[in-house]
């Protein structure tokens, strides 16, 4: 069986003293790591970093950590560290910006494990048929993310790293020549409840072909013992979403389980489980799409992802790594 070569490209990490780190990829090809501070190479305050100075790493088995004398900022030096149950509210600054690397490879993997379809799958041709006819077809279609803060960008340090525009560019590229637009209606801090009031003011006027659900994250919050939406009310609410969609336009409708927050948050239900499985099996009910983060994003943290690694604030909102992950979970979506 055959072995190549694949590129990652722009993967986090948040380094603590001289502890390992594990990349979610290896063995890594020699010669092929670069380390950086900024997800694009080319941005004018990119700095670069070296190995045996800055790091070293293990090829064979993906570790990797920061040298004593290192300029790569050590995360034991931030507000959260060995803060159990930390509440955000208590500190003016707690961004995990400046501590987050980011990290180039090639690493060798199977040629069986890596064969994905150049073009949709059956079940995505079906699933997201409105957009793809207009697309192909050479027109404009309209696609309106709907959602939380994650929705709405946070912590992306460009609109290009989104996952929405990553999926629109996307579609855009294995169409015939249309031109999918985003009309972004998220709102930061906004639970299903808030989402559910609004359908015919964003989503309905918008007349979409395209619509993407993301709420979760800030219904599973705890306050004084007590979710913020529990899952009964939290189910209503996106179907009440779903169905006032279909009633009124011809819209492919994909629902978004949420990443996880920091389980060391003292907001954390950690009941996110839940609300993630609501989701799927609405998606099995109505026949739509089902973008399924949460699933991806629990398997980079068992493959060795820490938490800061992958939340920019370093509670619920994703660095561009983590948009690109939830992109992942479209992928899957479009190509099988």
């Amino acid at each position: 069986m055959s072995v190549h070569n694949v590129k990652q490209t722009a993967e986090s990490l948040v380094f603590v003293g001289q502890e390992q780190q594990q990349l979610r990829f290896h063995p890594i090809v020699k010669g092929s790591l670069s380390l950086r501070t900024h997800t694009n190479s080319e941005h004018v305050e990119s700095v670069s970093y070296k190995e045996g100075k800055d790091f070293i790493v293990d090829y064979e088995t993906g570790l990797i950590a920061r040298t004593v004398a290192s300029s790569i900022r050590d995360w034991a030096d931030h507000v959260f560290f060995q803060n159990l149950n930390f509440d955000h509210h208590l500190f003016e600054e707690y961004s995990n910006r400046s501590f987050t690397v980011f990290i180039d490879y090639e690493y060798e993997r199977e040629q069986h494990q890596h064969q994905l379809n150049a073009g949709l799958s059956i079940g995505a041709s079906r699933l997201l048929k409105n957009t793809m006819k207009k697309l192909n077809a050479g027109q404009e279609a309209v696609y309106v993310v709907f959602g939380d803060s994650i929705s709405e960008g946070g912590e992306a340090s460009e609109d290009s790293y989104t996952f929405y525009q990553r999926f629109a560019h996307r579609l855009s590229a294995i169409s015939s020549g249309g031109n999918l637009r985003v009309v972004n209606k998220a709102i930061g801090g906004e639970t299903s409840t808030g989402g559910a009031a609004r359908i015919e003011q964003d989503i309905v006027s918008n007349q979409p072909d395209l619509l993407t659900i993301g709420y979760g994250m800030n219904d599973q919050n705890l306050f004084e013992g007590e979710v913020a939406v529990p899952y009964a009310i939290y189910e209503s609410n996106i179907r009440t979403i779903i169905e006032s969609t279909m009633r009124s336009c011809e819209t492919d409708i994909v629902l978004v389980t949420p990443c996880e927050p920091n389980p060391l948050w003292k907001y954390t239900s950690g009941l996110m489980d839940g609300y993630a499985e609501v989701l799927r099996r609405l998606g099995k009910e109505y026949d739509i799409g089902v973008a399924d983060v949460n699933e991806i994003w629990k398997r980079e943290l068992l493959a060795g992802k820490t938490p800061e690694s992958l939340l920019l604030n370093n509670i619920n909102h994703p660095n561009d790594y983590g948009h690109w992950l939830y992109y992942q979970a479209f992928l899957h979506l479009i190509e099988g």
